[in-house]
């Protein structure tokens, strides 16, 4: 494990209930919030450690305590996994030509003069 990564897990607190935001430790650590989600995500993907991400008003990075917290975790996740499967099946099934059209109904209800 790099120190960076070992720095990082340190700060990321076992629980739910006082998550950490990527902002928060990315600057506790030095970094920027890029290289903090690159370093979270070889904690998880790499080293197998199981670190979740809370949304919404309470928000952050949190190692689940017990099942109950993984799976909030899981459900959270989930919902960006799927969020992202839809653009992408979009993005492989879309008409590159298609968009013109919309920029052309955007200068007939909008003529430059």
């Amino acid at each position: 494990m790099t120190d960076l990564e070992l720095r990082i897990l340190r700060l990321i607190p076992v629980g739910a209930d006082d998550p950490r935001t990527g902002r928060y430790l990315a600057k506790l650590v030095g970094v920027d919030i890029r290289t903090l989600r690159e370093n979270i995500h070889r904690l998880i993907v790499r080293r197998g450690v199981p670190i979740v991400a809370k949304r919404g008003l309470v928000s952050g990075y949190y190692i689940p305590a017990n099942d109950t917290e993984r799976l909030e975790g899981i459900r959270e996740l989930k919902a960006q996994y799927d969020t992202e499967g839809r653009r992408l099946d979009v993005l492989i099934s879309a008409d590159l030509q298609a968009y013109k059209e919309f920029l052309q109904d955007e200068n007939r209800t909008n003529p430059t003069e």
